[in-house]
């Protein structure tokens, strides 16, 4: 019978019409519904890039903001440790004196001059503050313009003396000083100089020789004048960077105005490009208004870009970090539409299966059974290949195994991984393919899945040496109604290089820690390595409690930063032999509170500042309805106690050591009312169970060697 024929005789039939109409609508729900799954999953894999992207262009603009907030210090520090050169003070006292209220210096000073001159030169010269005028070398009086020097001022800016070339204090640069807040480090922003270049200026307090760092000590400044564009810019240079778009600039709001401060890309000159605050969707205001964001806004060009900004220290500025989209996400895009359509065509070949299917077993009831076996496994087959080419697609191992742990399925980068054609692994044990040692790992974690019904992600390490690499593997419950046996599928990425990223930060920050501690030691040298040992003594203080990893790693980082204030105390107070006054005692506590507002800015992992600010809390003098519960709070008693016990059992200018049971006794005296018990309990053990009596006194007897 012809197919006209055939339709004609069953839409006559009201309950094939029925039947008909059932079925057309449960196709175009299952196609309505494939279609959503298919743009979510598409949409979801864009959001997972652009996540790749933000954590690739945040870590860029961090190192970028750091590297431009060291050269910021680094200027700071040459003419701040000009300023506090004590025969630099001595002299400045003597020739302001001699001069009285004039600028000229007087005969008896002549040859203190001539010293602090050299002086100036010899750190112009090595700090990059020199620089020879500009303007011709000719025998007439044409006037050479000066941009870079140092020079050393009375408090209103009169020159006592600077470097040949140091540009002349009047003008914007005296205005500079004379705005600027007596006794502290001023900055003066970006600008052109008179040769047109971008140049700064830097200005130190010099106080009186015996001056005690008081407004009212102050007699004069230490400027330094240089064009930065040398040294600055560079830093905005991403090392190994490949991505020809991608871009580090620094920009400012100023009164509305968003002025680009270093060159583009394009070839402007610093501060030559700027735009209206209200500028639509503009790459540049969003970093300035969300630092430590990411967004996709237009550039200063008008294309679409992806960015992320840092604000600079101790500046108005922000660094912000760019890259065009078609760069960044062009790939991606192209593949994942790509995708839409495969499975798109795909999602209307099933459903023009199922229509086909139930057409043809309806109009051939005889041969029902056969018919169906063999459409099911059409089915079946173009469903195994439709969920190959999906996952074939994708940049990331996938396999599942059963509950015996062997191949049901893997993709093609799960096969080539292992050598083995993606035919011939099914059906393999992955101890038969991976080798007992790496497959035990699978097995474990599949066990646990299977038995609780529930994902588990595993991090884990392959290779060594230069081919070490990191892989976050994600254990997914296959359910039954999937297939008819319950297996786990496996879905592995490559995260070496985030991970990689995120550890070279950590190292970086220990370095800075290392630093910060080193400088401490030197200063005073009764309590060097003293916040070393309280580290140790506050880590095992943490892990004796019963705390977890990342809250011991805290207790560490804190016991070994607590004491950074102290950098603020004046040195001789630190190795004073005899008791400190109630004023000095102030001071050194005060230092000691000076530690949370230094490392305020500082990124760690734990809540590292919050700990320093509670660390000299009274047990006692906390609130007893939340004491017990705010961890924050334990972990500065922590702290706290590994200090104090610290101090007690090491040498000082004005006290010799006391033994450990002493030092323990003592502070058990004030359980409970400065120290919380629970800690002084965990010290004792430690003292008199474990190796701290042991290590503390190793480490002792190198401090007096």
């Amino acid at each position: 019978m012809p197919l006209v024929n055939k339709l004609q005789v069953e839409t006559a039939n009201p309950g094939m019409k029925i039947r008909l109409g059932v079925v057309a609508l449960l196709v175009l729900g299952l196609f309505i519904t494939g279609l959503v799954g298919i743009f979510r999953f598409v949409e979801n894999e864009r959001e997972r890039e652009l996540q790749v992207w933000q954590t690739r262009l945040t870590i860029i603009a961090d190192t970028r903001t750091q590297a431009i907030e060291g050269w910021i210090s680094g200027q700071i520090a040459s003419v701040t440790k000009l300023a506090q050169n004590a025969a630099l003070q001595l002299y400045m006292t003597q020739m302001i004196a001699s001069a009285g209220s004039g600028i000229a210096v007087s005969p008896g000073v002549e040859a203190q001059a001539d010293y602090l001159r050299n002086l100036l030169v010899v750190v112009a010269h090595r700090s990059g503050f020199s620089k020879s005028p500009q303007g011709p070398e000719v025998g007439a009086n044409v006037r050479r313009v000066g941009v870079a020097g140092i020079a050393l001022t009375t408090r209103d800016g009169k020159v006592v003396v600077s470097t040949p070339g140091m540009p002349p204090v009047d003008g914007s640069l005296l205005s500079f000083l004379k705005e600027a807040k007596p006794a502290e480090t001023a900055i003066r922003d970006l600008r052109l100089d008179a040769a047109g270049k971008p140049s700064m200026v830097f200005a130190t307090p010099i106080f009186a020789v015996q001056g005690r760092g008081a407004p009212s000590d102050q007699i004069g400044w230490a400027i330094g004048v240089k064009q930065v564009s040398d040294e600055l810019y560079p830093l905005l240079r991403q090392p190994g960077a490949i991505w020809k778009s991608a871009e580090a600039l620094i920009v400012q709001n100023n009164d509305g105005l968003i002025r680009y401060l270093s060159p583009t890309r394009v070839g402007d000159a610093p501060l030559a490009r700027s735009f209206a605050i209200d500028t639509p969707a503009l790459a540049a205001k969003f970093a300035i208004e969300k630092p430590g964001g990411f967004a996709v806004r237009r550039d200063y060009r008008g294309n679409d870009v992806l960015v992320s900004g840092r604000m600079v220290g101790k500046m108005p500025w922000t660094v912000l970090y760019k890259i065009d989209r078609e760069e960044a996400l062009g790939d991606s895009d192209t593949r994942l539409n790509r995708l839409v359509i495969i499975l798109c065509l795909g999602l209307i070949g099933v459903s023009a299966a199922i229509l086909a299917v139930w057409r043809h077993g309806a109009s051939l009831r005889s041969a029902q059974a056969a018919e169906k076996a063999e459409q099911m496994a059409n089915r079946y087959e173009a469903q195994s290949k439709f969920l190959k080419l999906i996952t074939d697609t994708q940049p990331t191992s996938m396999f599942i195994v059963d509950g015996d742990n062997r191949y049901k399925f893997a993709n093609k980068i799960a096969s080539d991984s292992t050598g083995i054609s993606e035919d011939d692994l099914i059906g393999k044990s992955l101890a038969s393919v991976l080798g007992p040692a790496d497959a035990i790992r699978y097995e474990q974690i599949n066990k646990k899945v299977l038995q609780t019904g529930e994902a588990q992600i595993d991090v884990h390490r392959t290779g060594s040496n230069g081919d070490l690499r990191i892989w976050q593997a994600e254990h997914i419950p296959v359910s039954t109604e999937l297939d008819a046996t319950p297996g786990v599928m496996v879905v592995e990425e490559d995260i070496s290089s985030v991970v990689n990223e995120r550890e070279r930060r950590e190292r970086t920050l220990e370095q800075l820690s290392d630093t910060l501690v080193a400088i401490l030691d030197r200063r005073d040298p009764y309590a060097s390595n003293h916040s070393a040992r309280v580290a140790a003594t506050a880590e095992a203080l943490a892990s004796e409690m019963g705390l977890e990893d990342s809250v011991v790693a805290t207790a560490r980082t804190a016991g070994r930063l607590m004491n950074i204030g102290k950098i603020v105390v004046p040195e001789e107070m630190l190795t004073r032999a005899g008791s400190l006054g109630d004023d000095e005692v102030r001071l050194v506590r005060g230092g000691l509170l000076k530690s949370a507002e230094l490392l305020k800015g500082v990124e760690f992992d734990g809540p590292v500042v919050a700990v320093l600010q509670q660390v000299q809390r009274r047990w006692g003098d906390c609130n007893p309805d939340t004491r017990d519960t705010d961890d924050v709070l334990i972990l500065a008693q922590i702290v706290a106690v590994a200090n104090a016990f610290v101090a007690l059992i090491s040498q000082r200018s004005w006290r010799a050591e006391i033994d450990m049971d002493e030092a323990a006794a003592q502070m058990m005296a004030d359980a409970d009312t400065v120290f919380v018990r629970r800690v002084l309990s965990a010290l004792l053990n430690l003292v008199d169970n474990r190796d701290l009596r042991e290590e503390l006194t190793i480490e002792s007897n190198v401090e007096r060697h």
